[in-house]
This record gives structure tokens, sequence and C-alpha cells, in this order.
């Protein structure tokens, strides 16, 4: 209810200022009107015809002629700014990390894959990738348990 008030308050509001708007731009025209025929007449009485007019006021007709197009090119170009329509952006679907498992250094064998293979792990450098995919498939400490050799 409270919403349904403020917004015909606001379209009141709107129409006044709308109607304001047309007032003013009935009263330019009446007096662009009125000055046009000023204008004629008295160019008329003095004999002097409508180009000599406008030749004699061709520097200051140009600017306002180049200032009007100006703002119709401005006009047109933030009307295409506004008509296009912005593209939603696709964000990057979100990765499932999966916890790494870290393997201790020491000697590795008895894989399945490689029963006899020996795999020294050093303190530092990369695990080969055979006992990381097994040590993650089985968990580390059935991987333990199983495989580790005691030196």
């Amino acid at each position: 209810m409270a919403n349904i008030k403020k917004e015909i308050e606001s379209l009141k509001a709107k129409i006044a200022r709308l109607e304001k708007e047309q007032e003013k731009a009935e009263q330019e025209n009446k007096a662009l009107d009125t000055a046009n025929g000023q204008i004629t007449k008295i160019l008329k009485d003095n004999g002097v015809s409508f180009e000599a007019f406008v030749r004699f006021h061709y520097t200051r007709a140009s600017r306002v002629i180049h200032r009007i197009e100006g703002e119709a090119n401005e006009g047109a170009a933030t009307a295409k700014r506004v008509a296009k329509k912005r593209t939603a952006r696709k964000g990057r679907k979100p990765v499932n990390a999966k916890a790494t498992i870290k393997i201790p250094a020491g000697e590795y064998g008895n894989l399945p894959s490689n029963p006899k293979q020996v795999f020294a792990v050093k303190e530092k450098g990369p695990r080969p990738k055979a006992l990381k995919a097994y040590a993650e498939e089985v968990g580390l400490e059935a991987f333990l348990t199983q495989c580790r050799l005691e030196s």
C-alpha cells in the first residue's frame, strides 16, 4: 500500500515536471515565431533579402550549426552505449581440489603394477607418479604399511 502511494506521488511529480517542460517549449516556439515574423518584416521594409542576412551572420550561424551537429553526434554515441547489452562473463567452474598426499622420504616397493621395482624418494624433489597414484588410490596409511621398505 505504501509502495503504491509512493509510486503515485512520483508519477504525479513526473507529470508536473513534464507539463512545465511542455509549457516552456510552447513559450519558446511562440517567441521564435514572433521573432521570425519581426525579422522577415524588418528585412522586407529595408529591402534586404534573407540570403544577405544569413551571409552577414554566417560565422555565428555556422558555430551554432556545428554545436548542434556535435550534440546530435554525442546523443547518437551515448544512445549506442546505452543500447549495448552487456553479456555476463562466464566464470570458471570451481575445481574440486583433492587433498594431496605427502609421501615421506624413504624407499618404497611392492607396488601392484611393479612388485619388484624399488623407488627411492628423497627429502626434496618430486615423488614418482606411480607411487603417488597408488597412495591416493589406497590411502596414505595403507600405502605406508604395504609399500614402505625398512632399511
